[in-house]
């Protein structure tokens, strides 16, 4: 089977585009960061509708016609009918919702109106208790009532789960049957990304604290044994990737047509100049994503804010814009999948060299 840099090289890469819309969710997961996507951005922090078109819009000219909204969480950010709008008004063809707030199933049915083509929401457990362990929030109840609404818009719906050893990886079996029961389209686990504690902030001091000591790397577990059984029931196997620059994805497709999707952050990822020489290399999400930050910076990667662009200053003016744009992207056109090793640790002190097909 060819691998995916040799499936991928003709593809035009142009990575995910994703806009963290505010800087703060209400929540304090102990996997996450207190930006969300973006990397140390002050609390308070959000964007204007016409910031966000400043750059959506151009990007459209270069082709990216998909977008994510995050956070933080768009479910707290009062815009959010009006920029969806705006973005279909403008020529996006998808434009996907990422929020674990339960304010989202009040938002929904304006929303599938508005134009949202896909519904993105976390649960990582069924068990009132450990949902606010986790995340901080005893409102496991409100969460769970909000994605039925969002499931009654006949939007599809996503569920993404972070499977943790010895916190939620014996439950994933019930929830996927509980997701795929409501309606659910696609439930998408994800291992804990080991250096999830790397870079400018991040919450596993609470972890430490809330689980005894724990740290991100001992919560780690194989998706593949936590999938075992899912997959022998699976009508299907294939594998996914998201756009030219994703992780490539196991995908389990049941007899219903309800999906589990395998992102295993040890698969491998994509790499650019700007991660030459970088000490976090190799990383475990790298180039997949171009974000725009909630404090209106182009972010490249997670944990390296002095290679992030700020855009305060040319924001408005289209021309300085789009040769910025141009620029960034071309950190992507160039870009190599390295397959990851079995000995691969994050943050070593090494150069990046491009993975040439073989």
């Amino acid at each position: 089977m060819d691998s995916p840099a040799q499936r991928q090289d003709s593809t035009v890469r142009l990575p995910q585009f994703r806009v963290t819309v505010n800087s703060r969710c209400g929540r304090a997961c102990f996997f996450c960061r207190p930006s969300g996507e973006a990397v140390a951005t002050g609390a308070g922090q959000e964007l204007s509708v016409q910031d966000l078109l400043a750059v959506a819009v151009p990007l459209l000219a270069h082709g990216i016609d998909s977008i994510k909204l995050t956070g933080g969480d768009p479910a707290l950010w009062e815009p959010l009918e009006e920029a969806v709008t705006r973005l279909r008004e403008a020529g996006f063809a998808e434009i996907e919702l990422i929020s674990r707030h339960p304010r989202i199933g009040e938002r929904a049915a304006a929303l599938a109106r508005a134009g949202v083509t896909q519904f993105n929401m976390s649960v990582d457990t069924l068990d009132p208790a450990l949902h606010r362990q986790i995340c901080g929030v005893d409102d496991l109840a409100a969460v769970l009532g909000a994605l039925t609404q969002v499931v009654a818009t006949g939007v599809p719906v996503k569920v993404n789960t972070v499977v943790m050893a010895g916190v939620n990886d014996g439950e994933i079996e019930e929830l996927a049957a509980w997701c795929e029961k409501t309606g659910v389209a696609t439930l998408k686990l994800l291992d804990v990304i080991r250096d999830m504690d790397s870079g400018a902030e991040s919450f596993a001091r609470r972890l430490a604290i809330t689980r005894g000591g724990a740290s991100i790397g001992s919560l780690y577990v194989p998706l593949h044994e936590v999938a075992a059984a899912l997959r022998e029931q699976a009508a299907s196997v294939d594998v996914r990737s998201q756009g030219g620059l994703g992780h490539p994805m196991t995908v389990l497709r049941l007899a219903s047509g309800f999906e589990v999707v395998l992102k295993d952050s040890r698969a491998g990822a994509w790499y650019g100049d700007v991660c030459t020489g970088c000490r976090f290399y190799p990383c475990h999400d790298a180039l997949m994503a171009l974000r725009l930050t909630a404090d209106r910076r182009l972010q490249f990667c997670l944990l390296r804010e002095e290679i992030s662009v700020p855009l305060g200053e040319i924001l408005h003016d289209p021309d300085q814009m789009d040769s910025v744009l141009g620029r960034a992207l071309s950190t992507y056109a160039t870009a190599r999948f390295r397959p990851a090793g079995p000995d691969d640790e994050p943050a070593r002190p090494v150069r990046l060299l491009p993975v040439v097909a073989s």
